[in-house]
């Protein structure tokens, strides 16, 4: 791993069992509102916002050990979703931001959801847990259908970006947070029987496993179908964008989350050239980077910066496929304590100088991946 830290950073002890602890309190001190749904963030421009995606996120994390709080974070999504369950456009999910008026219902959150209440409904028995997860589950199947408004020529069997309460769409097809979650479909269908979840499940995992990833092992970051659709082409793959002088720039933590996603779908052999491919600078990934050399992705003048989630992912993933050395866990440990908060959170952007992002805002899903190490 190529050294990313200036020396005046040090090396900090972390101990894993005492960090999610002490996260775990964070969580429960600072994140959930009274809505029974959790902040993203706290801290920074953004920590006001109340996100389905990080109350899936800590219903996993909590539901084995602290049932009581997954159940009323289960509570809280459930009343969400049944707020606009009238709505023929967006019924069965929820918006990205319950407490925002920019009102987008993403399939990705949706998925996020179905794997947070289809866990909770194995531990609790709850039949409420099972029902919600259907609703979601039918939001999703109809957003990959979008042959009927026009907005898809095809079928795909992988869902549409997001909707709007007024029928408007994001056609996009998105892997990264939809791509992870996807074996959330099968949990559903086993847990409730539906085949026809079951087929969409089987019908998407063909898909995004043999059209995301690009041949040098990198995931694209989404797909352009046009607006009047046009039929499926893989040239119409996108980079996050492409820069004036031709370089093509990628999001790591989207591409992370596709891994993932590839990882719990089955594909090792895409894992393995997606590991081929990455670069990682002493345990930390930048948060924008250029699919070519794997280096930075910032423009110059910028200054570069790391996201700490990509760390937690990638050490997932190496660990998962077996490959975590002491040496990688050690790096990785380093980045963690280097963006512990002294309040339990943990910052999620981390500035080559020894700065941070966003004035050291701290971001729930970072502390998630965090406390699986």
């Amino acid at each position: 791993m190529n050294g990313a830290f200036p020396k005046s950073m040090g090396a900090a002890s972390f101990s894993a069992a005492s960090q999610r602890g002490r996260f775990a309190q964070w969580i429960v001190r600072n994140q959930i509102s009274e809505s029974g749904l959790c902040r993203y963030f706290r801290f920074g421009p953004h920590e006001h916002e109340e996100s389905p995606l990080a109350t899936a996120y800590t219903i996993l994390l909590f539901n084995e050990s602290e049932p009581e709080i997954a159940d009323r974070l289960a509570d809280g999504l459930i009343r969400l979703q049944e707020r606009y369950a009238t709505n023929r456009h967006v019924g069965g999910g929820v918006p990205s931001i319950a407490n925002d008026s920019s009102q987008l219902f993403y399939s990705s959150d949706a998925l996020a959801a179905i794997k947070a209440l289809v866990a909770a409904y194995r531990r609790s028995g709850n039949a409420a847990h099972l029902r919600a997860a259907g609703g979601f589950a039918e939001f999703v199947e109809r957003m990959c259908d979008g042959e009927r408004g026009g907005f898809l020529v095809e079928n795909l069997g992988f869902p549409m970006q997001y909707a709007a309460p007024d029928g408007a769409i994001q056609n996009w097809l998105v892997p990264n947070v939809a791509m992870l979650f996807w074996d959330a479909l099968d949990d559903y269908a086993r847990a409730s029987g539906s085949l026809s979840i079951a087929r969409l499940f089987e019908r998407g995992r063909t898909f995004v496993l043999r059209s995301v990833q690009a041949p040098n092992g990198a995931y694209y970051d989404h797909y352009e179908p046009g607006f009047p659709a046009r039929g499926y082409s893989e040239r119409r793959w996108r980079w996050f964008k492409i820069e004036a002088d031709g370089r093509r720039v990628a999001i790591g933590d989207n591409m992370m989350m596709s891994a993932l996603g590839a990882q719990r779908l089955g594909d090792n052999g895409a894992v393995d050239r997606f590991l081929a491919w990455t670069k990682p600078r002493d345990g930390a990934f930048y948060a924008y980077i250029d699919v070519d050399t794997g280096g930075s992705g910032f423009q110059a003048g910028d200054t570069p910066y790391f996201d700490v989630v990509c760390s937690g992912m990638y050490r997932e993933l190496l660990a998962r496929s077996g490959r975590l050395t002491s040496a990688d866990q050690a790096a990785f440990e380093r980045v963690f304590a280097l963006s512990s908060g002294a309040d339990g959170g943990y910052r999620w952007g981390l500035k080559g100088n020894g700065g941070w992002v966003q004035g050291s805002a701290e971001a729930l899903v970072t502390g998630y991946w965090v406390s699986l190490a």
